[in-house]
C-alpha cells in the first residue's frame, strides 16, 4: 500500500517563534565568541609576541658568538639585523625587556666599533639610534595607556607613529652600521 506524500505545512506563528529562537541564539553566540577571542589574542598574542622577540635573541647570540670568532663584519650585520622593531600590542611588561636589550645590542656595537678602531665620535647616527628607540618606546607606552583607556584615536595615532618611528629607526641603524662598517675600510694613516 502506498500512502499519499504528507504536506507539512508551518504556521506564521511558528516561523515567527522560530527566528525569535534563532535570533536569541545568535545574541547570546556572538558576544561569547567575541569573548573568548579577546582572551585568546590576550593570552596568545603576548606568546607570539615573546616568541617574536626570542627570534631577536637568537640572532644577537649568535652574532656574540662571531665576535668571539673575530668576526666583527658578520656579527654587525647579525646585531642589525636583531633589532625587535615590530610593534608590540599585547604584552606590555615585554617592553622593558626590548628596551634591555636594545641597550645591549648599541653597547655590542660600540664595542665593535672600539675593536675596529672607531671612535664614538665617528659615530654620529648612534645617538640618532638611541633616541629614536627611546621615542619608540614612548610611543609604546602611549599605546597602551590608549588601550586601557580605549581611546581609539589615540590608538590610531599611536599606531601611526610607531610606523613611522619603526621606518625612521632602520634607516638610522643602517647609517649607524654602516659608519661601523666604514671604519674597517679606512687605512690606518701613520705619519
Amino acid at each position: 500500500m502506498l500512502m499519499p506524500p504528507v504536506e507539512a505545512t508551518t504556521s506564521p506563528l511558528t516561523l515567527l517563534l522560530g527566528l525569535a529562537m534563532l535570533v536569541l541564539g545568535l545574541g547570546i553566540l556572538v558576544p561569547l565568541v567575541l569573548v573568548l577571542l579577546a582572551a585568546f589574542q590576550t593570552v596568545f598574542g603576548g606568546v607570539l609576541e615573546r616568541a617574536a622577540f626570542r627570534r631577536s635573541g637568537l640572532r644577537c647570540g649568535r652574532g656574540d658568538a662571531l665576535i668571539e670568532q673575530g668576526d666583527f663584519a658578520g656579527a654587525v650585520r647579525l646585531f642589525g639585523e636583531a633589532f625587535f622593531l615590530r610593534p608590540v600590542r599585547r604584552d606590555a611588561e615585554l617592553l622593558s625587556d626590548i628596551a634591555n636589550y636594545h641597550s645591549g645590542l648599541l653597547s655590542r656595537l660600540l664595542t665593535i666599533a672600539d675593536e675596529m678602531g672607531k671612535s664614538v665620535t665617528h659615530l654620529p647616527s648612534l645617538a640618532v639610534v638611541d633616541r629614536l628607540l627611546a621615542e619608540r618606546l614612548e610611543i609604546q607606552l602611549d599605546y597602551f595607556r590608549a588601550r586601557k583607556r580605549r581611546d581609539t584615536e589615540r590608538l590610531r595615532d599611536s599606531q601611526e607613529r610607531l610606523t613611522k618611528n619603526q621606518q625612521l629607526t632602520r634607516a638610522a641603524i643602517d647609517r649607524l652600521l654602516n659608519e661601523i662598517r666604514s671604519s674597517s675600510e679606512e687605512g690606518v694613516l701613520y705619519h
